[in-house]
């Protein structure tokens, strides 16, 4: 195996199934990688819906709402030299694996992430995209929507996602950075817009800001972990 997806869910029927029959047909070698969800206790058909696909499904209900823990199962679990953790709502871009490879051919290379897009588009969201672009660049520290690489033993060497209900993949990207390198993949992942749509673009859009300048400033967030998850779920 020379790469290892990893999946966290939780109600996502209505996005899995074509986020992996997407990721099959962009990959450049899909025999070359194992996808592995882990479930958060779905009462949809979430693992149902995987069915016909080649997949480690693991279910754990006692993992709701603290997505690091489903996170680091599938991270103990993966059997290759790089990981990638990718949410049920996103779409990976054309070659995914080969451009991850590549990056981690140089050593000093430990993780990155994709560039960032919404599968709906519209002006306010462009206008969200490129806010993204450009606090991403900032602190590279990379989002869940934008999935974030490793390499494997880096990863669990350093503990792997800490035990943070809100924003682990930005905390988690700022152990990476203390490991190596980090690489923005210049090519983006299209991700759901379905947060923004359902609760107010702008709404969101003013949740999420504050939540970012809290965490530049080192401050708790975690206490705001409860009114995101009502926004996602």
């Amino acid at each position: 195996m020379k790469l290892s997806i990893v999946i966290p869910t939780l109600n996502e029927v209505d996005f899995l199934g074509n986020t992996i029959a997407h990721m099959l047909k962009v990959a450049h070698s899909p025999e070359n990688f194992e996808i592995l969800v882990i479930d958060a206790g779905s009462t949809d058909q979430t693992l149902e819906s995987i069915e016909a696909y080649s997949c480690k499904a693991y279910s754990k209900p006692e993992f709701v709402l603290q997505k690091y823990q489903s996170l680091n199962l599938g991270l103990a679990e993966s059997t290759a030299d790089s990981v990638l953790f990718l949410d049920a709502d996103t779409l990976l871009p054309h070659h995914f694996d080969q451009l991850i490879q590549t990056e981690l051919r140089d050593s000093n290379v430990v993780g990155g992430a994709f560039e960032f897009d919404f599968q709906t588009k519209n002006f306010i969201l462009s206008i969200i995209v490129l806010v993204n672009q450009i606090r991403y660049r900032i602190e590279k520290s990379y989002y869940g929507d934008q999935a974030v690489f490793c390499r494997r033993k880096v990863a669990l060497k350093m503990g792997g996602y800490p035990e943070k209900s809100l924003m682990e993949s930005a905390y988690f990207c700022r152990k990476l950075r203390e490991q190596g390198k980090l690489r923005l993949i210049n090519k983006s992942v299209k991700t759901s817009a379905r947060r923004f749509i359902e609760h107010g673009i702008l709404k969101v859009l003013w949740f999420d800001f504050r939540m970012w300048i809290r965490f530049l400033l080192r401050m708790d967030v975690q206490k705001f972990g409860g009114k995101y998850w009502k926004q996602e779920h």
